[in-house]
């Protein structure tokens, strides 16, 4: 066999190392990509200078397992002429000389280029996102409540309990304001939170204030506050100069209209005949968020104060982060990895959620004109008038919020525009960087799935279908850029005991499954799925234990990356009725009512393992063992295993503690609450499940003997 090659074969791994620099060429603006275009051909040709010091053309022919380079006379045709002076009309003046002087290397050159550009642009790996090599977080900003927002970062501020909050202000962004007649005095409100006992803020040192105006300190951020204290300077002398009558206020935001305007909540109010007798005010009550705190003097008696202090409970209000949507660089992403600087983001200290959409609008706005709506954008509705502006409405083409698991977008692919938003619910807690992968081309122009039947008997073995329908990009040829699949991943909260058969357009197929208890399980097909109109049926056999069970189907194709190796592509399957046989359509399993008279159980499959223990230690029997599923249970619910005497005194509480919906097994070791073994005897064991809506027991008896 006889084929033409360029010898590259050592420089190969090098021009691999260029992912991101050719990926800049598509992503930069015209001038800078050009500049580098034109270094990476420079680059380019040294190499094959370097690996073809003497070789124009080369036929490469393969015997045994030896590479033969054979050198070939240039060709000399029209066409190639023509080409040649074309491309020299179009090049910059370096790459031009060098067409003139060696045409024939140029083209091998520059097909060196081609191919590494055509090679980074089919199953690229592109990111958004925010922080370092991406917009800045406060470009990306949409919204912000309780955090603070720097160009590189995102945080709450850390606090301990029992902290005083006021020395930091400064470091904060903080202040203190005193609202005088005529402006604002910051500059003697600084003894205020210096920490020192000799250094004060006295009204009647400055003939334009009054004593009557108002404090405000702004803390610099949100906090929960639970303690407020001030003290006048405490010598002899001026320990008397207390304030007596006073309100205490505070509030997450400033009024409109000015800093002396009262605040909305308050915390403290003295006032004659119950005004205040102690020069140390050290005010506690239960913890209030805050970011502002005012303090209302309502006397005309002199007075001063030293230190003014705001304690923290040690908590702040959960902070948000809501981005602008990101827009992709392709019309159909798919949606991948989420990673940020701190590594795997299963164990980060926030929550990240997205919703995904085809335009930069998942809120539409309108304004009134008359008994019309009119559209309107974001930015013009903010500024219209109350009474002009209309309802703000979410966009139906947009997807609702997903929050991100096993470090994946679980919002629909396909979208160009991706918005999140972060949880960041602790003190301390901070944000560099965050970014979305996605890849393209899409696996499959849609997908589209079914699970069938759409109900079931809680903690009952059931036969299900999965239909799964994908449409390529295609009119049904395959094509060198359909990527297709042969891996399919389901993720379920189904207990599931049987995987298969597996059928594609109703031919069973070769395929493995692997069943990762409480999660799912994933499905390797044998052959890659390719053909546009493909109709998968996957049978499996589960017991669902919860109502509204839902299951997440989604495609997944292994791909080569510049920059990796290997990068991972997950394209999710929308619900819907693709099967004609089957009434409706979705992901989502209901459990039906035990025996139809609409009774909720919590507790099914019930089973002792021996009605007779012998808590001897020696490994046969030593245990009460019970067996049981947990039905229904949407959020976690109390369960607990008692066992009492025939005289109804309780002996033991086994266990106790929170559980979810699932299939268990409870234990008791033939011990009492004092840790002794207890006598021979016949006992009475109690389950027992307290939830929300409702709740369930069951009793047995168990012997214990020696």
């Amino acid at each position: 066999m006889t084929v033409v090659g360029l010898g590259l074969q050592r420089t190969w791994p090098t021009f691999w190392t260029w992912g991101p620099r050719l990926r800049s060429v598509f992503t930069s603006d015209l001038v800078d990509g050009v500049s580098t275009l034109c270094s990476l051909i420079e680059e380019t040709w040294a190499l094959v200078d370097e690996h073809m010091p003497s070789v124009e053309i080369v036929e490469v022919e393969r015997t045994a397992n030896t590479w033969v380079h054979v050198p070939q006379r240039p060709c000399h045709c029209t066409f190639w002429r023509s080409f040649c002076s074309w491309i020299h009309d179009l090049l910059p003046p370096f790459p031009r000389r060098a067409l003139a002087d060696d045409p024939f290397r140029f083209m091998i050159r520059l097909s060196s280029v081609l191919l590494l550009v055509i090679a980074t642009a089919v199953n690229a790996i592109e990111f958004v996102g925010v922080g370092v090599g991406a917009l800045s977080w406060d470009q990306a900003k949409s919204s912000s409540r309780f955090v603070t927002v720097e160009a590189d970062s995102i945080w709450m501020w850390d606090i301990a309990t029992e902290a005083n909050l006021t020395p930091g202000l400064a470091e904060r962004g903080g202040f203190a304001l005193y609202a005088g007649e005529t402006g604002i005095d910051t500059l003697r409100t600084t003894a205020l939170f210096d920490g020192d006992l000799t250094t004060y803020f006295d009204p009647d040192e400055n003939a334009a204030i009054e004593r009557s105006s108002t404090i405000l300190v702004d803390l610099g951020g949100t906090f929960n506050i639970n303690r407020v204290r001030f003290v006048p300077r405490l010598d002899v002398i001026h320990r008397n100069r207390f304030l007596q009558e006073f309100s205490l206020r505070s509030a997450l935001s400033l009024p409109l209209g000015g800093v002396d305007l009262l605040l909305e909540r308050s915390l403290a109010h003295f006032l004659a005949p119950n005004e205040n007798t102690e020069p140390v005010v050290d005010l506690r009550f239960n913890s209030v968020s805050a970011r502002f705190v005012q303090l209302v003097p309502l006397t005309g008696r002199a007075w001063e104060i030293a230190e003014l202090e705001v304690y923290s409970d040690g908590t702040v209000p959960q902070g948000e982060y809501v981005s602008v949507p990101l827009p992709a660089r392709q019309a159909t992403p798919v949606w991948g990895q989420v990673r940020y600087e701190g590594g795997n983001l299963a164990q980060a200290p926030f929550v990240v959620q997205t919703r995904t959409g085809p335009d930069p609008h998942p809120v539409l706005h309108s304004i009134k004109n008359g008994d019309e709506l009119v559209p309107i954008d974001g930015d013009s509705w903010a500024t219209t008038l109350p009474g002009l502006q209309g309802p703000r409405e979410p966009n139906p083409a947009w997807s609702g919020w997903s929050t991100v698991t096993e470090g994946a977008v679980r919002s629909p692919s396909l979208n160009r525009y991706l918005q999140f938003r972060v949880a960041l619910p602790a003190p301390g807690t901070g944000l560099g960087q965050l970014r979305f992968d996605y890849s393209f081309p899409p696996i499959a122009r849609d997908l589209a799935a079914e699970i069938w039947p759409r109900t079931a008997t809680a903690g009952v073995e059931t036969d299900f279908t999965l239909f799964l329908a994908a449409e390529m990009k295609t009119s049904g040829a395959v094509q060198r850029r359909d990527t297709g699949f042969r891996q399919i991943e389901v993720r379920t909260s189904v207990e599931i005991s049987r995987v298969g058969p597996v059928f594609v357009d109703d031919e069973e197929v070769f395929a493995t499954a692997q069943v990762q208890p409480g999660v799912g399980f994933s499905l390797n097909l044998w052959e890659r799925v390719l053909k546009d109109g493909s109709f998968l049926q996957i049978e499996l056999t589960a017991a669902a234990l919860r109502d509204r069970t839902q299951f997440e189907v989604r495609a997944v194709d292994r791909r080569s990356d510049v920059d990796d190796g290997q990068s991972v592509a997950y394209q999710l399957a929308r619900p819907a009725d693709i099967d004609v046989s089957t009434p409706g359509g979705g992901l989502i399993v209901d459990l039906d009512d035990d025996g139809g008279d609409g009774r909720t159980e919590l507790l099914a499959n019930i089973r002792l393992h021996s009605p007779v223990i012998t808590p001897n230690g020696d490994g046969a029997n030593d245990a009460l063992q019970v067996s049981l599923s947990l039905l229904k249970l949407l959020e976690p619910a109390r369960l607990r295993l008692e066992i009492f005497g025939l005289d109804g005194q309780r002996v033991r509480r086994a266990v106790d503690r929170p559980s979810t919906s699932g299939n268990l097994t409870l234990s008791w070791d033939g011990r009492d609450d004092a840790g002794r073994v207890v006598p021979p005897g016949s006992y009475v064991y109690q389950i027992r499940v307290d939830a929300d809506a409702s709740n369930a027991r069951h009793h047995g008896i168990v012997s214990v003997a020696y």
